[in-house]
C-alpha cells in the first residue's frame, strides 16, 4: 500500500488571489478507485495537476513514492498505427530495441554494460511481454484488434480515448489520474469504460457522469463549497449521505434559530425587570422599603440576562458551524410556452444521406404537447443530423416533417452558439436584458467577471452555461436540445433536471448521461 500525503497545501494561481486550496490536508491510499467530484471552477483539475506535479502548491507539500500520469495527453503521432501509439505511451520500447540491437554487436564491455542497464528498464516494464499484454487490454475495452492495425488518426475520438486509456493501466508502477474521460462517449462507449475500470485499482476519477461514477468507483472526493473531504462508496452512497447530513443541519438550525429567538425574549424580559427594579430603588423615598433587596434582586435579574446572552452567543457560534456546505438553492425558472395543439412535430419515413453514405432512413415518429424524447444512439448514428433536418438546417431526401407554424423553437447546440466575442454585446444584438440574463446565468454557477472577459476564454463549461442559458431565455413552445450536459458538472445537472420536471416543457432532446435521460424522458428514440 502507498499513500498519497497533502499537507497544508495552499494554491492559488499568480493572476489571482482567491485561493483554490488553502492549508488542505488529505490521505489518499493508491489502491482506492477514487472519484474526484465538485462544482465547475472549484479545482478538480489543478488538483490532479498538483499531484502530478504539473503545478507546484503556493505552500505546504504533496508527498507520494508512486509515479502518476494524467489522462488526457497527447501521443507522439497521430500517423503511427494504434498498437505502436499504445505501445509507446507505455514506455518507449521502439528506441530500447534499437538500442539493444546496436549495442549487441559490439562486444566491449562499456557497451554491454549499457546493454545490461537497458535490458533491466525493458523487463521492468514487460516488454517482452507487452505486445500480448497489448492485445489482451484492448479486447478487456470491448474493442476490436483490427483496430490496433489502423492508423491512430482514422479512430474516431471515442475509440481514441479508450485506446489511450488501456495504456495507462499497462505502465508498471503508475497511477493513472484520469480527468473527464467521457468527453467523447457515446452511451455504450461510456458503459463500456465504466465495466472497465471497474476491474482496475489504484486511480483517480474526475467526471460528472453519476451512472459512469457509480460503476467504477468506491470512494469519493469532494470539493465541497467549505471543504474538501473523502468518503468512501460510490456517486449514489456519497450523494445520499451529503442529503443526510443536509438534513439534519438545516433541522438544527431551525432548532437553534428558534431556542435563540426564546433566549433573546427571556433575556429582553429580565432586563426590563430589572431596570424596573432598579427604578423601584431609585423612587423609594415615602415606604422606605429594603434597598437592599431590591438592589440585590436587580442584580440577580441582571446576572441571569447576562447569563442567558452568553447562551445565546454560544448557540449562534454553533449555528455558524453548520450549512457551510449548503450549496446556493435559488431556482431556475423555465416558461413554458406550450399550445393547446396535441402533436408539436410529426416525423415520418425521413432519410438523409452524406454524399453516398445514408446516416439515417426511415425514421418515424411524433412529440407530442408535455413529452420529453431522447434519441438514443451510438456516435454517428445520425441523431445531431436528424435535429437539424427538423430545424430545416438540412434537407432529407426522403419523407416529411411537419411542424405547425406556431411552434416556437429554443435550440440549444453541441457546439455553443456564442464562442467569441463579448457577452454583453450578442446579448444587445439578441434583444435579451442582461439583467435577467446575468440571474439566471448566476443561478446555474456562472457570474460576475465572465461578462468582463472575451468568451475566447471561457472554459468549455462555461460556454455551456452560457449556451443553455440563451435557451432558458428563449423558451418557446419546444425545446430542441443537442447533448446539453457536455462539460456540466453534477450539482447543474441536477439542477436543470428539477428545473424540467417542474415545468415540464416539451422537449426533444440527445443525451448520452444516462441518468439525465432516466429521470427526465417521457419516451425514447432508438437510432441504430
Amino acid at each position: 500500500m502507498s499513500i498519497i500525503k497533502i499537507n497544508s497545501l495552499t494554491f492559488y494561481y499568480p493572476e489571482s488571489t482567491d485561493k483554490i486550496f488553502d492549508k488542505l490536508n488529505l490521505n489518499i491510499d493508491t489502491r482506492w478507485k477514487l472519484g474526484l467530484i465538485g462544482k465547475n471552477g472549484r479545482g478538480k483539475t489543478t488538483l490532479m495537476s498538483l499531484i502530478n506535479q504539473k503545478l507546484i502548491p503556493v505552500s505546504g507539500e504533496i508527498r507520494t513514492k508512486v509515479k502518476t500520469f494524467y489522462f488526457p495527453f497527447t501521443p507522439a503521432s497521430n500517423e503511427m498505427r494504434t498498437f505502436d501509439i499504445i505501445k509507446e505511451s507505455i514506455a518507449p520500447f521502439r528506441y530500447w530495441e534499437k538500442k539493444m540491437n546496436l549495442l549487441s554487436r559490439k562486444a566491449d564491455k562499456e557497451s554491454m554494460d549499457l546493454y545490461a542497464e537497458i535490458m533491466e528498464k525493458y523487463q521492468s516494464q514487460e516488454g517482452y511481454e507487452i505486445d500480448s499484454k497489448i492485445e489482451k487490454e484492448i479486447s478487456y475495452m470491448k474493442m476490436s484488434n483490427d483496430l490496433l492495425k489502423r492508423e491512430f488518426r482514422t479512430l474516431s475520438l471515442g475509440e481514441q480515448t479508450r485506446a489511450l486509456i488501456t495504456a495507462l493501466f499497462l505502465k508498471k508502477n503508475s497511477f493513472p489520474l484520469i480527468d473527464e474521460p467521457t468527453d467523447h462517449l457515446d452511451m455504450s462507449g461510456r458503459l463500456i469504460l465504466g465495466e472497465y475500470l471497474s476491474q482496475k485499482s489504484g486511480f483517480i476519477l474526475a467526471s460528472h457522469d453519476r451512472n459512469f461514477l457509480d460503476l467504477c468507483i468506491d470512494h469519493v472526493l469532494s470539493i465541497n463549497k467549505s471543504d474538501v473531504r473523502i468518503n468512501k462508496g460510490n456517486y449514489s452512497q456519497w450523494k445520499n449521505n451529503m442529503e443526510i447530513e443536509e438534513e439534519y443541519e438545516l433541522r438544527k438550525n431551525d432548532n437553534l434559530r428558534r431556542e435563540i429567538k426564546s433566549l433573546e425574549n427571556a433575556a429582553k424580559k429580565r432586563r426590563i425587570w430589572s431596570n424596573a427594579k432598579e427604578k423601584e430603588i431609585i423612587g423609594a423615598t415615602t415606604l422606605k422599603p429594603n434597598k437592599g433587596y431590591i438592589s440585590h434582586k436587580s442584580a440577580k435579574l441582571m446576572k441571569r440576562a447576562l447569563h442567558i446572552e452568553a447562551r445565546i452567543d454560544d448557540k449562534i457560534e454553533e449555528k455558524k458551524s453548520l450549512l457551510k456546505n449548503l450549496e446556493d438553492k435559488r431556482k431556475l425558472k423555465l416558461n413554458n410556452k406550450s399550445k393547446s395543439s396535441e402533436i408539436l412535430i410529426s416525423v415520418c419515413n425521413a432519410g438523409f444521406k452524406y454524399e453516398s453514405k445514408i446516416i439515417f432512413d426511415n425514421v418515424t415518429f411524433d412529440v407530442k404537447r408535455g413529452e420529453r424524447v431522447a434519441i438514443l444512439g451510438n456516435n454517428g448514428s445520425g441523431k445531431t443530423s436528424l435535429l437539424k433536418a427538423i430545424l430545416r438546417e438540412i434537407e432529407l431526401v426522403e419523407g416529411n416533417i411537419y411542424m405547425p407554424n406556431f411552434v416556437k423553437v429554443s435550440y440549444s447546440r453541441q457546439d455553443p452558439f456564442w464562442n467569441i466575442g463579448m457577452l454583453p454585446d450578442h446579448l444587445k444584438n439578441s434583444h435579451i436584458d442582461e439583467t435577467q440574463f446575468r440571474n439566471i446565468l448566476g443561478v446555474m454557477g456562472a457570474w460576475g467577471e465572465i461578462f468582463d472577459r472575451p468568451l475566447e476564454t471561457f472554459s468549455r463549461g462555461e460556454l455551456k452555461k452560457v449556451e443553455l442559458c440563451r435557451s432558458f431565455i428563449n423558451t418557446g413552445s419546444l425545446l430542441i436540445w443537442d447533448e446539453p450536459m457536455n462539460y456540466l458538472d453534477v450539482m447543474s445537472r441536477e439542477q436543470i433536471e428539477n428545473v424540467i420536471l417542474e415545468y415540464k416543457p416539451t422537449m426533444l432532446f440527445t443525451e448520452h448521461d444516462i441518468t439525465f435521460v432516466e429521470n427526465i424522458a417521457t419516451s425514447s428514440l432508438s437510432m441504430t
